[in-house]
């Protein structure tokens, strides 16, 4: 008898927690969601993170607010989203960069990318551009890799993070040059760096420099893609310039952190998509170059596995020093 009564109270007390679970997940979200951006404002991800907040706040009718905390090659906001209260009230927005190439790039992380987030969707992907100041005088991959290589070390490279460190890295050690890395903290200072004659060299993605790359202050030498960009078809390759085999791109995903409820993941991960397919959302980011994935979080996770096990293989196979 006593032992019926504790598995009934067991059975109520689990049913009451669904109920109450369910019931949560209805009336998600019911006040401001914040997402935190580990790069200052004006960069691919913000410029995704704020495209996408203000389609959810109007689909939501809650407010989205965007939380930029840069630094530190985006560790600062990686670690701060992966100790929020995983409630769904604490997204976070990143690229590959925090994802998939700092494990490789760092000894040591305080988050880890697997065990400390759930993905919820792969939202965008962009071309990294190689531009250079008009001053170095080159037109060309080719030109600039004949330029570095007789002028060992003049050349300054605006790294606006990981992502663009080991890009440039990739390109020292394929095409046996030494451009040096200035870091900033962000695609966008990194930009500006270059306008302001503090840089000679700068990879970047296409979204951050979709202004400059069409006003004639800077010279757009190639896409890192291993084909042409279809947006812009003019626009030779890095590998049929000069540096054959080079490949690089970036993507730019949301994340939850780890523990956050599941049918909260649900919506998040259904909404997100819904804004993404949005008409006037996909002309938002094909105008900046960007490409519009709208995956599921599954996808995202099995992405990041993949381009972990890249770069590893990249850093290898080509003798790639990083900072640690």
């Amino acid at each position: 008898m006593g032992q019926g009564v504790t598995k009934r109270a067991a059975w109520a007390l689990a049913f009451a927690f669904a109920i109450s679970h369910f019931a949560y997940a209805l009336d998600y979200p019911n006040r401001a969601v914040r997402i935190i951006v580990p790069t200052v404002p004006g960069g691919s991800i913000d410029i995704t993170a704020r495209t996408v907040a203000n389609k959810l706040s109007e689909l939501w009718g809650q407010s989205v607010v965007i939380d930029n905390r840069a630094g530190a090659s985006m560790i600062i906001g990686a670690e701060l989203a992966a100790k929020a209260t995983p409630d769904g009230y604490t997204l976070f927005v990143a690229h590959d960069g925090a994802m998939a190439i700092n494990p490789v790039m760092f000894s040591s992380l305080p988050y880890r990318p697997r065990q400390d987030f759930i993905p919820l969707s792969l939202m965008t992907g962009v071309p990294l551009v190689v531009m250079v100041d008009p001053i170095v005088g080159v037109d060309s991959i080719a030109g600039l890799i004949a330029y570095a290589r007789a002028n060992p070390g003049k050349l300054n490279h605006a790294t606006g993070g990981s992502v663009t460190l080991l890009a440039l890295e990739l390109f020292n050690a394929i095409a046996k040059v030494k451009i040096t890395s200035v870091p900033y903290k962000g695609a966008a200072p990194a930009i500006r760096s270059i306008l302001a004659g503090e840089t000679e060299v700068c990879i970047a993605d296409m979204a951050s420099a979709a202004t400059i790359f069409r006003s004639g202050k800077v010279k757009a030498l190639a896409v890192t893609t291993l084909r042409r960009f279809d947006l812009l078809p003019d626009l030779p390759t890095v590998s049929e310039s000069g540096a054959l085999g080079y490949e690089t791109r970036t993507w730019i995903g949301a994340f939850a952190p780890a523990g956050t409820p599941a049918d909260i993941v649900n919506i998040l991960e259904e909404d997100i998509r819904r804004v993404l397919r949005m008409p006037d959302t996909r002309e938002r980011f094909a105008s900046l170059n960007m490409e519009v994935h709208a995956t599921s979080g599954s996808d995202l996770g099995r992405t990041i596995d993949a381009d972990t096990e890249k770069w590893e293989r990249v850093v290898r196979e080509r003798g790639i020093r990083l900072v640690q």
